[in-house]
């Protein structure tokens, strides 16, 4: 049976301003997201997803990054840079993602090394002295054969809501990420990419 999937290529994110993981929601038929005052939150795909509150809890929609299912993650935090596509499976995927997911996978592509010169940079700025800077500079090493690709992405909001208490806004965002990528093609016949992800933030 065919399967009903959203995908998103990099411009489209881009001239969309899907940032993250929640704005996806504005794009995708069917598709809820929720987040706790912990660290849990929820997707939720045709209304099937996992309201429970718990670090025991498996997900009913799966996250995966290059197709490598991921349990424990941040997708709430995730911030979506220098991606090839973001694709959005709706249905049960348990055959290739396994047990966590009834509901359906995002799938979360980025994009590889390449084996010539590449640089891109982008800046944003908005209310709440909001700001999200990203780029990315694709460097080959060895002709056909070795490529290094370094990108990353900065965001930086005040907070929207005060904490009458104490009288200082919340719900404020610093989060910063990095990811290099090394691409290996010494033959035709071997193609491997090794990655390497970062993201810190503190809000």
């Amino acid at each position: 049976l065919p399967t009903p999937i959203s995908a998103f290529p990099q411009e489209d994110l881009t001239t969309s301003q899907i940032a993250g993981g929640p704005d996806l929601i504005t794009q995708v038929p069917n598709m809820t997201f929720t987040k706790t005052n912990f660290s849990s939150y929820s997707v939720q795909i045709r209304g099937i997803g996992t309201q429970a509150i718990s670090a025991t809890t498996d997900p009913a929609v799966a996250v995966a990054f290059n197709n490598t299912p991921f349990i424990r993650n941040r997708f709430y935090e995730q911030e979506f840079y220098d991606l090839e596509r973001v694709e959005v499976l709706r249905g049960p995927q348990g055959t290739l993602y396994g047990r966590n997911a009834t509901a359906g996978v995002v799938n979360i592509i980025s994009a590889k090394p390449r084996f010539q010169y590449e640089a891109k940079a982008s800046a944003d700025l908005s209310n709440y002295n909001s700001s999200r800077i990203e780029g990315m500079v694709n460097i080959p090493l060895v002709e056909d054969a070795v490529a290094l690709r370094l990108a990353g992405a900065m965001t930086k909001r005040d907070g929207y809501a005060t904490n009458q208490l104490t009288v200082n806004p919340i719900h404020g965002r610093d989060v910063w990420s990095t990811r290099l990528s090394v691409g290996l093609a010494p033959t035709d016949a071997i193609d491997v990419n090794l990655i390497w992800e970062h993201c810190e933030e503190d809000d």
